[in-house]
């Protein structure tokens, strides 16, 4: 038999939860590809205009295209192949070599200005690949260095070797040649050479988001039952509560054990629980 103490209780964490869900749909996780987008990250679109507060930081929206296996940043070429959230890191590639056999002829960019100002870090665990373009002449020697002609209308070589550092390229001969390096992931790298030039620009480089920053502590947010919002007017994270409250950094005291009582007082007493005179 059901009576009004036992039903009381189920009723108050009913509402709980349907409050809950009603503020998390939006936002919750989405698959695309072969990972899920989940905070920092959001799903966007290009002709959506973002809410306020938004599902995360400006510079995690992702957009993620019918039947693809990989998602976009908002407004880059640069796309995100995997996402590893434990590490803070992922794996992007850049559209000029997704999916393009002859994507090294395109190859003659700073990868490092299609990431300015935004909070990702191209990690120090890649390695670099060298192009060298248009050398009139002074075309470079040795086994070290592979032609990567084949596919394209001019001269191209590659060599891969040592670290990636931004600001230090690999010391090699480049004559006269036009001279870029790119990060490829160490991983790859590491059981290839030169010669596979184009497998390694497909595959990818590793990025790094640094801590948590202006991201915020999400997993506290979200232990407190609530779901992580950003607020891009104050460039901080906030949490979105159970009946559509926003607070912040959690939801912590939000639902007050002394509260329970005023939800306990809406339900009505079945009639199966009266006891008759």
């Amino acid at each position: 038999m059901t009576t009004a103490a036992t039903s009381l209780p189920f009723l108050a964490s009913f509402l709980i939860l349907f409050l809950h869900h009603g503020v998390d749909a939006e936002c919750e996780p989405v698959a695309c590809g072969n990972f899920t987008i989940k905070y920092p990250f959001w799903l966007g679109a290009p002709s959506h205009t973002p809410p306020e507060p938004s599902c995360g930081h400006p510079a995690f929206e992702l957009w993620c295209g019918i039947s693809s296996t990989s998602a976009t940043m908002r407004g880059s070429a640069i796309q995100v192949l995997s996402i590893d959230y434990a590490a803070s890191s992922l794996v992007a590639s850049h559209s000029r070599f997704s999916g393009r056999v002859n994507g090294v002829c395109r190859a003659d960019f700073n990868m490092s200005s299609s990431l300015a100002l935004s909070p990702f870090n191209i990690s120090p665990t890649n390695m670099a690949l060298c192009l060298l373009f248009d050398c009139n002449g002074t075309e470079p020697g040795g086994r070290e260095y592979a032609n990567a002609t084949a596919t394209c209308d001019r001269p191209v070589f590659a060599y891969l070797g040592g670290r990636y550092d931004r600001d230090k390229p690999p010391s090699i001969r480049t004559g006269n040649c036009t001279y870029t390096y790119l990060p490829v992931l160490g991983t790859e790298a590491a059981v290839s050479t030169a010669a596979n030039y184009s497998n390694l620009l497909k595959a990818g480089f590793l990025l790094d988001w640094a801590g948590t920053g202006g991201i915020g502590d999400c997993p506290a947010c979200v232990a407190s039952g609530g779901q992580c919002r950003y607020r891009n007017a104050i460039g901080a994270l906030a949490c979105l509560c159970p009946g559509g409250k926003l607070r912040g950094p959690t939801c912590a005291g939000e639902f007050p054990r002394r509260h329970l009582p005023l939800l306990y007082c809406t339900a009505p007493v079945p009639v199966s629980g009266r006891r008759r005179g």
